[in-house]
C-alpha cells in the first residue's frame, strides 16, 4: 500500500502545485495601483474607488477626465473592448477560428470599418476630441501593463493593438445594429404578400387596445388584431417563398429580437411622490453576459460632477445625471434600413483572416444604395453614412435645462431613443431623438423598393427640431417600454414594429395605484413580474379547458415567480396556442408557426380566445375549441419532462466569451446560474440571456440616494472582487437603497495620475 500512498502524495502535490500556478497567473491580471503619465494630461487626477470599485475621477477638465477615464475602462474590461473592435472589424475569426466567421461576414458586408475610419474626420470638434483623449488614456493602459492586460489576452495568444478613436466609433455602430436592424422584416414583409391584407396586420399588430401612447393618434386607428375575425379573406393558393435562415452565408446576424421584450424608462413628477420632488427611474434590457454592458463611473470637474454608466468603449456617462439633471433611454425602434431592388454596380473584398486555416475572400455586392445583404437587394442604412455617426455625450452631461437637454438631444442622431428627463427645478419631460427619414407618400418603409425609380429614396431627414418632445404632462408621468409611443399625432411614419404595450401598461398600472412613491416603490415597479399578457391570456383560455384547468387558474394574477410551476404551465400553453394559430393562418403558404418571426404581440390571442366559433370559421381557421385543446395535450405532455419550476426553465445563463464552448472553461468563467423571476412580458424583462442590464433611481429629493446596480460588478477580471459582487442585489433588490447607492464612501488610497 505504500506505493498507493506515494502515488497519492505525488498527485495530491501537483493539484496544489497547479492550483498555486493557476492562482499566480490569476493574480497577476487583476488591476494594480501603478499608474502611467498619460500622453496629453494637463493637470492631476486623483481617482477614488468604493467598496463596490465604483470609480470617481476628479480632474480640472472634462478632456483630462476622459483620459483617466480611457485608462479605468481598459484597465478592467480591456479584453471586452478588444473583441467588440475585432466583432466590428470582422476580426474575430483571426482569434477564435472559423466559428466566428458568420458574425466576421455580416460585419465586412456592412463595412463598419470603413465607415468608422470615414466618419472620423467628420466629426464636431469636441466630440473627436473626446474620443482622442480617452483612446489616450486606453493606450496608457496598454503600454504600461504588458502581458497584465487580461488572462483571456494570455489563454488565446494575442496581444491587443494601440486603441484608436474610429475603435469607439466602431462600438457605436454594434449599438446601431443592435437597436436598429429591420431589413429582414422587410423581406419577410415581401413573402407576406400574397394573404389577404386582414391576415397580414393580423400577424404583424401595430395598434393593440392595450397602447400607451405619448404622442396620441389624430383618430382612433383601426385594431390590427380584430380584422381578421370581421371579414371574409379571400383564399389564395399561393405559397410563401421560403426565408432561408442563411442570407448570403450570413447566418447568426444580430440585430432581430423578440418584439415583446425591450426597456423601461419613465419619470414621475413632484405631485406624485412622497419628497415633492420628481423621480426618474431607468432599466434597459438588453443581451446579458459576463462581464456586463455597462460600466458604472462618476466625474467630478470642480462643483460639477456626472454620474452612471457608460458604455466601456466610449467617453462620458451614457445614461445617469449631473447635478441639474437627470435621463433615461430606451430604444424608440425607428426604420432606419430600407432594401432596394437593383443590379450591383462593383463589389467590394474583404479577406478574413481565420486562425488555423487559409484566409477567406469575401466578395460584397455593392448596389447605389449600399451593400448588398441578398443578391438583387442593396441596403441603404443611415448608420452606414459617415455623416450620422455622432455621439455628443459631452453636451449631453454638461446641459442643466430643458432648452440645453434638447440642444444636446439634436446631436444624437441614433440609435434613435426615447429619452426621459427629471430636474433638480421640479420639472419633467420626454424627447425622440434620433433620425427619421422622410420617404414618398404611401411607404412606411416596411417593404423593399424598386432601386432604379429615383422617387424611392429618401428624401433627407424630419428636422431636429420636429421631433417629438412632451414637458410637464398634466398627469404627472411618462412612461416608455419601446412601445408604440408616437401615434398618428406625429405626421412620419417612424416604424412599422413596435414591442408590446404590455410593459408600459403594467408600470402606467403601478404608477397610478401607488400613491406617494419613494425608493422603495420605485424599485418594486422595477422588479415587477405580473404578466398581464398570461394573466388575461388564461383568464381567456382556462374557462374554455377542463375542470381542472379553471380550477388551478381561477384568479390566478399571473406572476411570473421564480418558484411558480403555474407560470410555466401558462407559458407553454400560450406559446402552444399561438403555434396553433398562426399554423392556421399561415396553412398551405409553406410556412409553419416555427418559421414565423415571433415579434407578433399577443394581441392576436387574446382577440382569438375572445371571438366566437362563427368569426374563426368566418376566418378560416377550423375549429377553435380543437385548436385549444390541442395546445392543452401538448402542453400537458410537456410538463411531465419540464423542470418544476418556472425559474429553473428561465435560469439565468450569463456566458463569458471564452466560456461559451462550456466545459471547464465555462465553469471558471461564465457567472453563476440563478434562478430567476421575470418573463418576456413582465416589467422585469427576464430570460437566460437578456434582461435589466442595470438599474437607476433617481429621486431629486434625495440626489445624494441615486441608487445604480448591473447584474454582475465593474470587473472583468477573473479572480477580482467586483467581477459578480452586485449580482445578489440585481436578482433580490434593495428596498432601503444603502448598497446600490451611486455614491458611496471611499476605500483606500485611490489612484493618482500625475502630469
Amino acid at each position: 500500500m505504500r506505493w498507493l500512498k506515494r502515488v497519492v502524495m505525488v498527485l495530491g502535490v501537483a493539484l496544489v502545485t497547479g492550483a498555486l500556478g493557476a492562482w499566480w497567473v490569476i493574480q497577476r491580471q487583476l488591476p494594480d495601483s501603478a499608474v502611467p503619465v498619460i500622453h496629453g494630461l494637463a493637470n492631476r487626477v486623483q481617482v477614488a474607488m468604493d467598496g463596490r470599485g465604483v470609480p470617481t475621477i476628479r480632474a480640472g477638465s472634462f478632456q483630462d477626465a476622459f483620459r483617466v477615464q480611457g485608462y479605468l475602462a481598459a484597465r478592467e474590461r480591456l479584453f471586452q473592448m478588444e473583441l467588440q473592435r475585432r466583432a466590428a472589424d470582422g476580426l474575430l475569426s483571426e482569434l477564435l477560428g472559423p466559428a466566428a466567421l458568420p458574425l466576421d461576414r455580416t460585419h465586412r458586408v456592412y463595412g463598419f470599418h470603413q465607415v468608422a475610419d470615414a466618419a472620423l474626420p467628420q466629426l464636431p470638434e469636441a466630440e473627436r476630441e473626446a474620443l482622442e483623449a480617452f483612446s489616450d488614456g486606453v493606450n496608457a493602459f496598454i503600454q504600461s501593463h504588458p502581458d497584465r492586460w487580461g488572462l483571456e489576452f494570455k489563454l488565446l495568444g494575442t496581444k491587443p493593438r494601440p486603441w484608436t478613436p474610429a475603435d469607439c466609433l466602431k462600438g457605436l455602430l454594434l449599438m446601431h445594429e443592435d437597436l436598429s436592424s429591420t431589413w429582414r422584416a422587410e423581406l419577410r414583409n415581401e413573402a407576406l404578400k400574397v394573404l389577404p391584407e386582414n391576415q397580414r396586420r393580423a400577424l404583424q399588430p401595430v395598434a393593440t387596445e392595450w397602447d400607451q401612447l405619448i404622442i396620441p393618434d389624430v383618430e382612433m386607428p383601426k385594431l390590427d388584431a380584430e380584422l381578421l375575425f370581421q371579414a371574409q379573406p379571400v383564399l389564395k393558393t399561393a405559397k410563401l417563398p421560403g426565408l432561408p435562415n442563411d442570407v448570403l452565408g450570413l447566418s447568426g446576424m444580430a440585430g432581430e429580437r423578440d418584439g415583446s421584450i425591450g426597456s423601461n424608462a419613465w419619470v414621475v413628477s413632484g405631485s406624485r411622490t412622497a419628497s415633492g420632488k420628481p423621480m426618474l427611474m431607468n432599466d434597459p434590457h438588453l443581451g446579458l453576459a459576463s462581464p456586463g454592458i455597462w460600466l458604472p463611473m462618476r466625474i467630478e470637474i470642480g462643483e460639477r460632477f456626472v454620474e452612471g454608466v457608460t458604455l466601456p468603449f466610449l467617453p462620458g456617462i451614457t445614461l445617469g445625471r449631473n447635478q441639474a439633471i437627470a435621463w433615461g433611454f430606451t430604444n424608440l425602434g425607428t426604420d432606419v434600413q430600407d432594401l432596394y431592388r437593383e443590379s450591383p454596380r462593383g463589389e467590394r473584398i474583404e479577406d478574413i483572416p481565420v486562425k488555423g486555416r487559409a484566409k477567406e475572400r469575401l466578395r460584397v455586392p455593392l448596389g447605389a444604395h449600399g451593400p448588398q445583404v441578398r443578391p438583387g437587394y442593396s441596403l441603404k442604412w443611415a448608420a452606414l453614412d459617415p455623416a450620422n455617426l455622432r455621439m455628443p455625450m459631452t453636451k449631453l452631461i454638461r446641459a442643466t435645462d430643458w432648452d440645453s437637454f434638447n440642444a444636446a438631444c439634436d446631436g444624437f442622431l441614433g440609435p434613435a431613443q426615447n429619452i426621459v428627463y427629471a430636474d433638480v427645478e421640479g420639472h419633467i419631460g420626454y424627447r425622440a431623438t434620433g433620425l427619421v427619414p422622410i420617404r414618398k407618400k404611401g411607404d412606411d418603409g416596411s417593404l423593399p423598393v424598386d432601386g432604379n425609380d429615383s422617387s424611392n429614396d429618401w428624401q433627407g431627414f424630419v428636422s431636429q427640431a420636429e421631433m417629438p418632445r412632451v414637458l410637464d404632462p398634466v398627469k404627472g408621468y411618462l412612461v416608455t417600454a419601446n412601445q408604440r409611443i408616437l401615434g398618428s399625432g406625429f405626421p412620419y411614419p417612424v416604424a412599422t414594429r413596435w414591442a408590446s404595450p404590455v410593459r408600459a401598461k403594467r408600470i402606467a398600472e403601478l404608477i397610478e395605484a401607488a400613491g406617494k412613491l419613494d425608493h422603495a416603490g420605485a424599485e418594486r415597479i422595477q422588479l415587477d413580474v405580473l404578466s398581464l399578457e398570461h394573466r388575461d391570456f388564461m383568464n381567456l383560455a382556462a374557462p374554455l379547458l377542463s375542470a381542472g384547468w379553471q380550477s388551478r387558474f381561477h384568479g390566478w394574477d399571473g406572476e411570473a415567480a421564480g418558484d411558480s410551476r403555474k407560470f410555466l404551465e401558462a407559458e407553454l400553453l400560450k406559446k402552444n396556442f399561438r403555434a396553433q394559430l398562426l399554423n392556421r393562418i399561415l396553412r398551405g403558404a409553406g410556412w409553419d408557426a416555427d418559421s414565423f418571426s415571433s415579434d407578433t404581440g399577443d394581441a392576436l390571442l387574446r382577440e382569438a380566445l375572445k371571438v366566437d366559433q362563427e368569426a374563426w370559421t368566418r376566418a378560416g381557421l377550423g375549429d377553435k375549441l380543437e385548436a385549444l385543446s390541442e395546445a392543452a395535450r401538448q402542453t400537458k405532455k410537456q410538463m411531465e419532462t419540464a423542470p418544476k419550476t418556472w425559474g429553473e426553465a428561465n435560469r439565468l445563463d450569463l456566458q463569458h466569451p471564452v466560456g461559451r464552448a462550456g466545459g471547464l472553461l465555462g465553469w471558471v468563467f461564465n457567472a453563476p446560474r440563478g434562478i430567476q423571476s421575470g418573463a418576456n412580458h413582465t416589467v422585469r424583462v427576464a430570460k437566460p440571456d437578456f434582461g435589466q442590464s442595470m438599474r437607476f433611481i433617481v429621486d431629486w429629493g434625495d440626489p445624494g440616494a441615486t441608487t445604480l446596480v448591473v447584474p454582475l460588478g465593474v470587473s472583468g477580471h477573473l479572480g477580482s472582487g467586483h467581477r459578480h459582487d452586485q449580482i445578489k442585489d440585481w436578482l433580490k433588490g434593495d428596498p432601503l437603497g444603502q448598497r446600490t447607492r451611486l455614491k458611496q464612501e471611499e476605500r483606500g488610497a485611490g489612484l493618482l495620475f500625475p502630469n
